[in-house]
């Protein structure tokens, strides 16, 4: 399979470019790596470590995060953004990602997933729930899903509105490589949601945040996720 970023209106010419992003993801990179490398130079101890990093995942070389989620409303659509880096194998990551029917299991926003295959693709119908503040509410989602393993790529398009008019976007995991080494990887997700009604008066600027926090909380699992398995592996290589 050829990957391509969804196509059609929600995803025309009049979107942003990812190139800005990318630019900015790579100078938080060489950031990041430019700090790894005096950190292990100059001091290795825990304290430093710990101090320099917003999450520490023990027995794991490195860190993970922080989360960064943004959310824009534009031609009529919210379009979010997020970027983690987790020190994890991206095929580790990437096989979390797909292996939906474990969704329930590994994000707290998932409550239950179906999968199913026929000869227009691979469809995926999601039953989750959000939460913020004093509100809450539940939603499912119909998706067709493309799988990229090579690239470790999946996009999705919603496939049958409801509470929500438009789900699309994709998730790419990008290995991490510093002087020939495997650092983990970055884990970027781009959607562009339209819920079918938006709550009238001031209840409407909910929105924009509910939508940002249920990738950062995604975002986040994955990671937990993502380092426990690894952690198991290296325990059962020992």
């Amino acid at each position: 399979m050829v990957r391509t970023r969804p196509s059609g209106e929600a995803f025309g010419s009049n979107r942003r470019s990812p190139t800005l992003m990318r630019r900015r993801r790579e100078e938080i990179n060489a950031a990041r790596d430019a700090a790894s490398s005096q950190s292990s130079e100059e001091d290795t101890s825990p304290s430093r470590s710990l101090s320099s990093s917003p999450t520490h995942r023990g027995g794991i070389e490195g860190f993970s995060g922080p989360a960064e989620v943004t959310v824009e409303k534009k031609n009529g659509f919210f379009e979010i953004k997020g970027n983690m880096f987790m020190p994890v194998d991206p095929d580790i990551t990437y096989g979390i990602l797909t292996d939906f029917e474990r969704n329930p299991d590994i994000f707290k926003t998932v409550s239950k997933v179906e999968v199913e295959h026929n000869n227009e693709g691979k469809f995926v119908t999601q039953h989750a729930h959000w939460n913020l503040m004093f509100l809450s509410g539940t939603f499912d989602m119909k998706m067709k899903v493309e799988e990229d393993p090579s690239r470790k790529a999946v996009s999705y398009k919603l496939n049958e509105p409801g509470f929500l008019k438009m789900f699309n976007g994709y998730w790419d995991v990008e290995p991490r490589m510093v002087n020939g080494k495997s650092m983990g990887c970055n884990v970027v997700v781009t959607q562009e949601v339209l819920p079918s009604t938006l709550p009238p008066g001031p209840l409407s600027s909910y929105v924009s945040r509910i939508l940002g926090n249920q990738v950062k909380e995604v975002l986040h699992d994955l990671s937990v996720e993502a380092v426990k398995k690894q952690q198991s592996r290296q325990i059962s290589a020992q």
